[in-house]
């Protein structure tokens, strides 16, 4: 039994949901003025309910992306492709786990959240990749919306407060995700073309790539201190935000003047962080 939780678990890939709720859970504390029993209690529910859509996203895109992980050396050994779990069974348990994050929301009559929630699985399992991983470069741009959406759905499970400050953390996501997806790609080039999934790192020159990569790092960048321009953080903030940032854009520059695998993944590993880095950043100052 143990050892079946467990399979289910790896199956539903947490190191990658892990930051997506962990984004959810920042949008949802950032959302509060104070720590009261009723706000604990919604920045629960934020973060069930962005656990539960993320594992079953994830599971869900699992059994899409069967075919190709069989393919791809990096996936050979996920649970579908290996037998250990029956595709039919990943399905079901991915898309229960979606439903159930959806019907949360609801039951607790957060139904802008609720929205949000159904519009980021949506992209995720149908518009990246179910619709455009195997047909386009731009599907990662596409579908890296979803990620971004449990930032304000954690804001939205809390509040139904406007305010700019959950959608430029969504934007931080989302310009971050092709930084990340596309320098481990880069790395993993002749997977993605052994697959004929047309990653942008895979059918465009070295150069090419190394630019766009480098590129969205600069553009991620400039966002994590645009706050400031609009007073929902302080200078203080901007002057830590730009140290911090200093190697991810020294490393973006050594990309460019020599693509190869080993500068992208030297890029990978410390943008892989930054994000979270970023967050944390923005729930210090927010209460500082």
């Amino acid at each position: 039994m143990v050892s079946r939780v467990r399979l289910y678990f790896g199956y539903t890939k947490p190191k990658v949901w892990s930051l997506l709720v962990f984004v959810g859970v920042i949008g949802a504390i950032v959302a509060i003025n104070r720590f009261t029993l009723t706000n604990i209690l919604l920045i629960l529910i934020a973060t069930v309910s962005i656990t539960l859509g993320s594992m079953g996203a994830e599971a869900t895109t699992n059994y899409i992306d069967r075919d190709i992980d069989a393919i791809m050396d990096r996936t050979k050994k996920r649970p579908l492709v290996t037998g250990q779990i029956k595709p039919v069974k990943g399905l079901y348990f991915g898309l229960i786990l979606m439903f159930l994050s959806i019907i949360i929301l609801l039951f607790f009559s957060k139904y802008l959240a609720a929205v949000f929630m159904a519009i980021g699985l949506f992209d995720n399992v149908f518009i990246y990749s179910y619709l455009t991983k195997r047909r386009t470069p731009w599907n990662i741009i596409l579908g890296g919306f979803s990620g971004g959406f449990p930032v304000v759905i954690g804001w939205y499970t809390v509040t139904n407060a406007f305010s700019v400050l959950p959608w430029f953390l969504f934007a931080l996501v989302v310009i971050w995700i092709p930084i990340h997806v596309w320098s481990l790609a880069y790395r993993y080039r002749d997977d993605y073309n052994r697959a004929r999934v047309p990653m942008m790192t895979s059918i465009q020159s070295d150069r090419i790539s190394a630019i766009c990569i480098s590129s969205s790092a600069v553009i991620l960048f400039i966002f994590s201190i645009i706050p400031v321009f609009f007073k929902a953080m302080p200078y203080t903030y901007m002057i830590v935000a730009t140290i911090i940032a200093i190697p991810m854009l020294v490393y973006s520059v050594l990309f460019v003047r020599k693509p190869d695998r080993k500068s992208s993944l030297k890029l990978f590993i410390y943008s892989s962080p930054y994000l979270a880095i970023i967050f944390v950043l923005v729930l210090i100052f927010k209460y500082l």
